[in-house]
């Protein structure tokens, strides 16, 4: 959006934008139909956004990302384990163990996709506010992970691109299955977006998500062939935590290819209260629960559908399809790119989901690492796709939130002006206007300046919705009425 309000001083400007288009329109349309109509409306204003005053503490509530995961698993197990142990949300706790679980298993487990494999490894994103746990629990994880994890399993947090090829050779003391934990990622990206040698290690890990080779060609390296240093395979996780605008990779050159990447994991609450996280004798509980984790280093082969789950994969192809096709290749490209790698994520995570199972019954007579084939069932894969759901929405949700107070700030500039401008709409207790008399009103130049559709419809009234101030009541056909709470 063009000349945001980013302070008070903008608000004069804004005030005169308004004022000239309510100039060259005139007064609001009176009336919303005969009081039957308008009495019906309001009562479906009251059930969408309640009785509860605008100004009430409790109106703006909080996101809560859903949480799937197997709960016949190692997975279950972390977290009864973490949420004694920290604050964090459940997503946070979840998001921050599959990286662990996706190096533990490294490429000793695959999914032949043509010629090609597919390994499990994952880019994890914890995004929230200041303060709300999201260090705490990729702290926590990254704990187990240091039990059960080679120390050259894990990338450093800070490195050259040269060094970063190092990290994968086993000829310069590193491994190409990698783990890169990161609890405060704001810096390194932000690095990405405005250093050079960010700009050059950010592409970097587009190939590595993809497990492709790398390679590097440097003078310093010798003469002839020796200058040549290829990796053929490598398998890399990633967990960040990040806060909101940062996690978006806004500014980036490779936003789209990099966001579509992550899997992203929002919570704007605690997940509890916690006065005092009860101390396990010599960590014993976190001996064991890594003893559990550390199972995963015993599973390798070729994994493939049960009958019934190839069948849950194809209707899984053709629903992903179909919501590519609904979704607004301009306003939405965003979501279409998160929608075209959502299927091969569900896939890793499946691996992921199927191999904790199997580590939790690692005593069973049909477990013997994969000596009968790695079977993915039913229910794991609708596990792994409900829960790709669920990142999926949080990261929608986000793109919502990521300018947050600039947001804020303009959704309350945008009330004020609905009170003032649709006195005559005002009945118990409730504004009622349609899409038409805002987008006319107040978007009247937004090829030009001040506010565009987009910024009423998807950020300003959305963020009203969840304060329980303003929000969509009504739609038939292209018609939409809204409901705007009287101060």
């Amino acid at each position: 959006m063009t000349n945001r309000i980013t302070d008070a001083k903008d608000l004069p400007r804004v005030e005169s934008q308004i004022a000239q288009c309510n100039a060259s329109i005139g007064p609001p349309e009176k009336g919303m139909g005969t009081p039957e109509e308008i009495e019906e409306l309001v009562g479906k204003a009251r059930r969408v956004l309640g009785e509860c005053p605008a100004n009430s503490s409790i109106s703006s509530g909080g996101y809560s990302q859903r949480v799937v995961y197997p709960k016949d698993s190692i997975l279950d197990d972390w977290m009864q384990f973490a949420r004694q142990q920290v604050e964090s949300a459940d997503a946070f706790i979840i998001g921050s163990i599959l990286p662990v679980c996706a190096a533990l298993l490294g490429r000793r487990i695959y999914f032949r996709w043509g010629e090609l494999r597919i390994f499990p490894n994952c880019f994890n994103m914890l995004a929230g506010k200041p303060g709300d746990r999201k260090t705490s629990a990729i702290g926590l994880a990254e704990t187990l992970a240091r039990r059960v994890l080679s120390e050259t399993a894990f990338i450093p947090k800070s490195f050259s691109p040269e060094a970063l090829f190092e990290e994968f050779s086993e000829d310069h003391g590193g491994r190409p299955d990698k783990l890169w934990i990161v609890d405060e990622a704001n810096p390194i990206l932000t690095d990405w977006r405005k250093s050079a040698t960010g700009e050059r290690v950010a592409p970097r890990f587009l190939e590595l998500y993809d497990c492709n080779t790398i390679s590097e060609n440097f003078r310093r390296n010798g003469k002839g062939n020796k200058r040549r240093r290829t990796i053929p395979q490598t398998s890399t996780s990633l967990l960040f935590g990040a806060t909101f605008n940062i996690a978006c990779f806004q500014g980036q050159a490779i936003r789209e290819g990099l966001a579509r990447r992550f899997l992203y994991y929002v919570a704007e609450n605690h997940g509890r209260l916690i006065v005092r996280p009860p101390r396990n004798g010599d960590h014993l509980a976190l001996d064991a629960l890594a003893a559990g984790f550390r199972e995963l280093e015993n599973i390798s082969g070729e994994m493939d559908f049960s009958q019934r789950a190839a069948v849950v994969w194809e209707q899984h192809q053709k629903e992903n399809r179909i919501a590519i096709a609904q979704a607004d290749p301009i306003k939405e490209e965003a979501k279409t790119s998160r929608l075209n790698s959502a299927p091969m994520q569900a896939l890793k995570l499946a691996m992921i989901f199927e191999a904790a199972r199997w580590a939790k019954s690692v005593r069973e007579p049909l477990f013997n690492g994969c000596r009968q084939g790695c079977i993915i069932e039913e229910r794991t894969l609708n596990e792994a796709i409900e829960h790709i759901r669920a990142c999926l929405e949080a990261a929608e949700y986000l793109d919502s939130i990521a300018n947050k107070a600039e947001i804020a700030q303009q959704a309350e500039i945008l009330m004020a002006h609905v009170r003032r401008d649709f006195l005559n709409r005002q009945h118990d207790g409730f504004i009622i206007v349609t899409r038409t008399d805002l987008t006319q009103r107040y978007c009247h130049n937004s090829g030009r300046k001040g506010w565009k559709p987009d910024d009423l419809y998807l950020k300003f009234i959305p963020l009203l919705q969840r304060r329980r101030e303003a929000g969509l009541i009504e739609r038939q056909g292209k018609k939409e009425v809204f409901a705007f709470r009287v101060e």
